[in-house]
């Protein structure tokens, strides 16, 4: 019997060296002929090894991206990973909000990572507002652009259908711009000698 003891005792400690490592542990043979005390021990290291075994499995799945992995139920190996599992699930609907234009979702529960993640989503909201801005000021703005004729001595501009226009009128058809009319020095100056020929 002491044989089969130690054997047992064996066992159990190479199964918990190997969850020490890391590695997935095998559940030890447990018999009815064992004494209470070693039965009670045997009994606690499976229970140990189950809970490490599933609480592996956990784990690695969510380290591999699958957020949608059941919890293993009763297992306090993982309850702080369970609340991981939860943040990540509720910051991957985040992202989805954001995706969709809600720039208004924000996250407190990853420390640095949280910061970052709320700058990003400041600077895409003012990026959004930016373009909304640019794309209100291009719908209000016409644009004078190529080569416009305009004739040499009266300065009227022939418009896309060979018509003659006032400067004026051209510009303010084909732009925001509006006039304010005055007199310039030289032609002050002019006007004034042809008011006193006459």
């Amino acid at each position: 019997m002491p044989d089969e003891r130690n054997d047992q005792l064996k066992a159990l400690t190479e199964q918990i060296m190997r969850l020490l490592r890391g590695e997935t542990a095998e559940a030890v043979e447990n018999s009815t002929d064992f004494d209470p005390a070693l039965k009670e021990l045997c009994n606690a290291v499976n229970r140990l090894i189950g809970s490490c075994n599933d609480a592996h499995d956990f784990i690695r799945a969510l380290a591999e991206g699958n957020l949608e992995v059941p919890a293993p139920p009763r297992n306090l190996l993982i309850s702080r990973f369970k609340q991981l599992q939860a943040n990540l699930l509720h910051l991957t609907w985040q992202t989805g909000q954001i995706a969709a234009g809600d720039y208004s979702q924000r996250v407190y529960f990853m420390g640095g990572f949280s910061s970052s993640f709320n700058a990003m989503v400041e600077a895409l909201e003012e990026k959004r507002r930016t373009e909304t801005l640019l794309r209100e000021t291009q719908a209000k703005v016409k644009h004078l652009e190529g080569i416009i004729p305009i004739c040499m001595y009266c300065k009227k501009i022939r418009d896309d259908k060979a018509c003659w226009q006032q400067l004026e009128q051209y510009i303010t058809e084909h732009s925001e711009a509006l006039f304010s009319h005055g007199i310039c020095p030289d032609c002050l100056t002019k006007a004034k000698a042809d008011l006193e020929i006459a």
